[in-house]
């Protein structure tokens, strides 16, 4: 199989009208004269995270074929100002494709312009290119042709995993038409019924010169809608997406849709017109994000990986008003998915932070997510690796480059993983907080797509005795021997483990991997918060090393956990993402201050109080302060060095 092209343009960051995104410079070889350019328009919610990786590879085989092309988050998600609670969404995300084609236009000097839309983002495509016109070719892939559809889909979503384990302890939705919501994201209000009224099939003018539709589904839908397309007078080509339900996995299993991608890509090349000779483009891009009403600036910041040839990519959201006597908070991927979290909670967490002084950098380890250039293949053996503990110090040392005294390490699941080694690797990582932590130490354990994840253990006891759970079994809709080959290896498991812990009690060399990390993180000082949902299957991992709800680290003052109710494993629900930020946020306020106390440190706090003061105002960063500077300088190149082996002074690896 043929795979696209990458370009050899670097991408760049860039900021319009509240929104965050990527242009993709057009390839030196193949064309970077050429006259047309391409949006595209992302899907909507979970779908984001699932397929970010593949929606970044088609943006540069794009750019590849000498077409520059521009990628954004909509407003009020990714790493864009606004919730999406905002009301009237539906239209700030037109307005958006509107504003990302003049964009575009303005930086590269093309002079035509195609849509590409994957899922929502083709509805969307499809309804803003109608509303404004002179779109010269769009592309819809496994376009949502009916909103009315699509939020009963969503609302499907919403409870089909209600009913799973992962979703065992949330509270059903409410019977309304005012919100809807799967997977952690949701449309509010009036967007509910905006978005129900979107119909591809009723379109009353062209959308296009040309359209190119690849469904995934067939049926007369996708059938009436090319027809209708080509009664308004575009010229119209069909296909498949036999690609797209492996696309639409979760990140870590998504699969890149080479073949839809390439031919879409060679689609939008055909009879590419050359740029105009009278036109410019512009140079002048904006990096930076400033929200004045919540009081901070964000920043895209990237730093060199120490181990290897690469850029590490981060979201630098700097408040008003530093507090001096806390910590920076350093949040990395949850697993494969890229930095703003599931539900988007690390980019609102971030926000909710700076309000209260609290700097942070929202990072992508090396080879995922906007971190260049990507890995090319990610699995749990890439998320668990060792680097992944250096890929997170690094992070650490990044702060520190930048006059931050000491970091918290924030992250959920393999996240909170990473952060645990992370924290043992770095001297100014002072605490770390991980939700719904798997693994204490990796053990090569895989998972392949679509195999059922164990539940804790007691929800099969109680399974054990539920009338409803036989009958399903006898008529094979259950399987209680998997149940119960789960509880075995956990009983087993447990013996090991407690008979390693009396061996070293009563005098025998504790080489147990899991305690020893326990030991070190404690020697270092490190206060760890492990939270969990009080049915989260990492419970039944804790309590194999350490006991019953953790009891067995009593022993290490520094280490404490914390149970939540309501908190599903991912943090799908809005509850749940309320009490982890809640939580952290308190214990952050109360057990992280530390007084400023040398004059040193005073003036470290009082230059990065100047340098935000600066960046607000418009004005450069202060040369003769290199710490308050926010984009990368020498200095952090220098600061990275001490990367090298990963090993800090006074710090065990």
């Amino acid at each position: 199989m043929e795979r696209p092209e990458e370009s050899n343009q670097p991408m760049e960051p860039i900021v319009f009208g509240g929104c965050f995104g990527w242009l993709h410079g057009a390839d030196s070889a193949n064309g970077a004269h050429a006259g047309r350019g391409v949006v595209l328009c992302s899907p909507f919610g979970y779908d984001i995270l699932c397929t970010h990786r593949g929606w970044r590879k088609l943006a540069e085989g794009i750019a590849a074929r000498g077409m520059p092309a521009l990628r954004f988050d909509y407003p009020g998600s990714g790493d864009s100002a606004g919730v999406e609670e905002d009301p009237g969404r539906i239209d700030a995300w037109l307005d958006s494709i509107d504003a990302a084609i003049e964009t575009l236009r303005a930086r590269t000097g093309v002079t035509e312009v195609a849509l590409c839309g994957f899922r929502l983002g083709a509805l969307l495509a499809a309804r803003a290119a109608e509303r404004r016109g002179g779109v010269d070719a769009l592309v819809l892939l496994a376009p949502v042709i009916s909103g009315r559809q699509y939020v009963r889909e969503l609302r499907a979503h919403r409870q089909s995993w209600a009913t799973t384990p992962a979703g065992f302890s949330a509270d059903p939705l409410p019977d309304t038409n005012a919100y809807v919501e799967a997977f952690g994201f949701g449309v509010h209000g009036e967007d509910v019924a905006r978005l129900s009224a979107l119909d591809l099939t009723k379109v009353e003018s062209s959308v296009a010169k040309r359209v190119l539709l690849l469904d995934s589904r067939g049926g007369k839908q996708a059938a009436n809608l090319a027809s209708r397309h080509e009664a308004l007078g575009s010229e119209v080509e069909t296909g498949p997406f036999d690609e797209c339900d492996r696309f639409q996995l979760e990140a870590l299993y998504s699969e890149v849709p080479h073949d839809v991608f390439l031919r879409a890509t060679d689609w939008l090349a055909r009879d590419m017109p050359p740029r105009a000779g009278g036109a410019s483009a512009s140079k002048q891009t904006c990096h930076e994000l400033k929200l004045p009403a919540q009081g901070l600036c964000e920043t895209p910041v990237s730093f060199d990986v120490p181990y290897q040839d690469g850029r590490y990519f981060g979201m630098h959201c700097v408040p008003d008003r530093i507090d001096p006597e806390l910590p920076a908070v350093l949040f990395c991927n949850t697993g494969a998915s890229h930095h703003i979290g599931d539900g988007r909670m690390f980019v609102l967490f971030a926000r909710r932070l700076a309000e209260q002084g609290i700097a942070s950098l929202r990072m992508d380890l090396a080879g995922l997510g906007d971190s260049s250039p990507l890995s090319p293949t990610v699995t749990l053996d890439t998320i668990y690796a060792d680097a992944s503990g250096i890929d997170v110090a690094a992070g650490a040392q990044w702060l520190v480059s930048q006059g931050y005294r000491r970091v918290v390490v924030v992250g959920v699941c393999g996240g909170a993983f990473n952060g645990l080694h992370g924290a043992r690797r770095h001297p100014a990582i002072v605490g770390c907080v991980g939700v719904n932590l798997q693994k204490f130490i990796w053990d090569g354990e895989d998972r392949a797509p679509g195999t059922p994840v164990f539940a804790q253990s007691r929800l099969y006891w109680r399974s054990a005795f539920s009338l409803k759970k036989w009958l399903a079994a006898l008529h094979g809709k259950a399987n209680p021997m998997r149940a119960a080959r789960a509880i075995s290896q956990r009983a087993w498991r447990l013996v090991r483990a407690r008979t390693g812990d009396v061996v070293a009690r009563v005098g025998g060399e504790d080489k147990d991997p899991i305690r020893t990390l326990a030991r070190d993180l404690a020697a270092k000082g490190v206060q760890v918060r492990l939270v969990y949902g009080e049915f989260d299957v990492g419970l039944e991992e804790l309590k194999i090393h350490f006991g019953t709800h953790g009891s067995g680290l009593g022993r290490y003052p520094s280490i404490r956990v914390v149970l939540l109710p309501k908190l599903d494993h991912a943090l799908f629900t809005g509850a749940a993402r309320e009490a982890v930020m809640r939580d952290t946020e308190t214990w952050l306020m109360q057990s992280m201050r530390e007084p400023v106390v040398s004059k040193s440190d005073a003036k470290d706090a009082s230059q990065m109080r100047q340098g935000a003061d600066r960046r607000h105002a418009g004005l450069a960063p202060d040369a003769a302060n290199p710490a308050v500077a926010v984009t990368e300088t020498d200095s952090d190149r220098q600061g990275d060095t001490a990367l090298q082996g990963a090993h800090f002074p006074g710090v065990g690896s």
